[in-house]
């Protein structure tokens, strides 16, 4: 007997390995899967701009990064003794205007370098409702400034088509993986979540359905339909859990790694948790063999794939 809903996932037609260069940007399964790609080695980099959630901020986004278009002073605000950017997640956010700036920049050059390398780029998509800030165009994060200071309304599918068709030739000789991001956005009440989800899954639909190089992988039907127990989720009942997380990541080596990408990712996995032990007594004859124990697979490793660092 069942007992849950399973998500039959395909096998993906192109495969990533460790040196392939990974672009991650979007809502929070950007985060996640970029933090595990980090874990276990590969070459990736992940929202540059932080967590951005609507898919006009991230086409924005992304066509900057692509053009190295720096930011000036005149796009940051003064806003509750901080320097912001609305294009821009709070992490960007400092209380020294060229610092603010220099960070923003600095993370702008970064991901242009890398994007250029760029195989696989995964794009999260969180929310098609967005915020229209008083004189400025749609802004990806609010800040806490006062609701009353902005617009809200929810994107169409044709917006958000044709956002994407601004960056379709940038993206012709890449893969592009989308998501939808399973965390309901409550606040702005679940009927309003679920026109917005819908929204999103169309526009995707859309856009896979046009163009041979873009995917779907469904790290949302995972969580809502797979997982759909709350003890997946965290107290809030809205993020998923640790677990939840592994059990997609396992869903996304299965899809996109081979076995002998796997089986990489294994090796790295147990000498990561072994460089995080923490020993009582780092003089003693047990630990220095420990030691020389891990730095044999490190070794042993990099013969496989020598450009992987610890």
């Amino acid at each position: 007997m069942k007992l849950s809903t399973t998500v039959n996932i395909s096998e993906s037609i192109f495969k990533i390995e460790h040196l392939n260069s990974i672009f991650l940007m979007g809502s929070c399964f950007a985060e996640s899967i970029g933090e595990k790609l980090n874990h276990h080695k590969f070459n990736s980099c992940k929202n540059p701009f932080g967590i951005i959630y609507n898919p006009i901020s991230l086409v924005k986004a992304l066509k900057r990064i692509v053009n190295k278009e720096y930011y000036t002073e005149k796009e940051l605000m003064h806003f509750n003794e901080k320097w912001i950017s609305l294009d821009h997640h709070g992490s960007f956010s400092k209380l020294n205007k060229e610092e603010c700036l220099r960070e923003i920049n600095k993370s702008i050059e970064t991901a242009n370098t890398h994007f250029k390398e760029c195989k696989t780029l995964f794009i999260t998509l969180g929310s098609a409702w967005v915020y229209e800030y008083k004189g400025a165009d749609i802004v990806a994060n609010c800040h806490k400034i006062p609701a009353k200071e902005f617009t809200k309304r929810l994107l169409s599918v044709k917006e958000i088509l044709s956002a994407f068709e601004e960056v379709k030739s940038t993206l012709s000789n890449m893969n592009v993986v989308f998501t939808v991001s399973p965390i309901r956005h409550v606040k702005d009440g679940l009927h309003e979540n679920n026109l917005s989800k819908s929204t999103l899954h169309l526009a995707i639909h859309n856009l896979v359905e046009q163009n041979d190089n873009y995917h779907y992988f469904p790290a949302y039907e995972l969580v809502i339909d797979e997982l759909r127990d709350y003890r997946f989720y965290k107290e809030d009942l809205v993020h998923p859990t640790e677990l939840a997380v592994n059990y997609i990541w396992e869903n996304f080596s299965t899809c996109y790694f081979s076995k002998e990408t796997q089986q990489l990712n294994t090796e790295i996995a147990k000498i990561q948790t072994a460089l995080s032990h923490k020993p009582f007594n780092t003089e003693s004859a047990a630990y220095q063999k420990f030691i020389a124990n891990i730095e044999k697979q490190i070794i042993a490793l990099k013969e496989k794939c020598p450009k992987i660092e610890f």
